[in-house]
């Protein structure tokens, strides 16, 4: 009897602690979100491969509007409070329109979908997978061709003030065998700032 009475005790209190800490995944409506990520960038094609020396490279991201959150329950009841872009939320999924841009003139564009972590107070792991178009040049060859790519992005981001927030990333560019043809293949180092309205 002893024996019941300690183990409904401690299924009780354990219900009652998983409550206190009980998440909640939603839908959330936000405002304009932009960045701006620019780097040195390397081809990976074994003519190029080597230092980050051969030129500069950037994309820009422009998120939809909405976004699906993951948090503590009680977290949600302060979502008219913004603080940052991230409002302190512990998981963000992100969906948004990428424009990636070399010096040789090549260009891409497509959409992404951007997987954002809390790591720590402040601080925010993120990956984004996207599918672009890639337009190139003849001389971004041989590197970059024509056609479907993989774009990966992954950094650092922490939010500084309400409006804006930095990060530090890496982006490769690959076809990942999307097509039969040429693809591209190119890492950037990236320093990117965005602008949360």
């Amino acid at each position: 009897m002893r024996f019941l009475l300690v183990a409904i005790l401690f299924i009780s209190y354990s219900s009652i602690k998983s409550q206190n800490n009980a998440g909640k995944f939603g839908l959330e409506i936000t405002k304009l979100k932009v960045g701006i990520n620019t780097g040195p960038y390397r081809g990976r094609t074994p003519q190029t491969d080597g230092p980050f020396n051969q030129g500069i490279a950037g994309f820009g991201q422009i998120y939809f509007p909405f976004q699906f959150s993951t948090d503590y329950r009680s977290n949600f009841l302060d979502s008219a409070t913004i603080t940052n872009e991230y409002n302190k939320r512990v998981f963000l999924l992100r969906p948004s329109a990428l424009f990636h841009y070399v010096d040789n003139g090549s260009m891409a564009f497509g959409i992404g979908l951007q997987f954002s972590f809390l790591i720590t107070k402040q601080f925010y792991i993120e990956y984004q997978l996207g599918g672009v178009y890639v337009e190139a040049t003849v001389a971004g060859e041989p590197d970059l061709n024509d056609g479907f790519n993989l774009h990966h992005f992954i950094s650092v981001s922490k939010p500084i003030s309400r409006h804006f927030s930095l990060s530090l990333g890496l982006v490769h560019m690959s076809g990942a065998g999307l097509s039969n043809g040429k693809t591209s293949n190119q890492d950037v180092i990236t320093l990117g700032v965005k602008y949360n309205l």
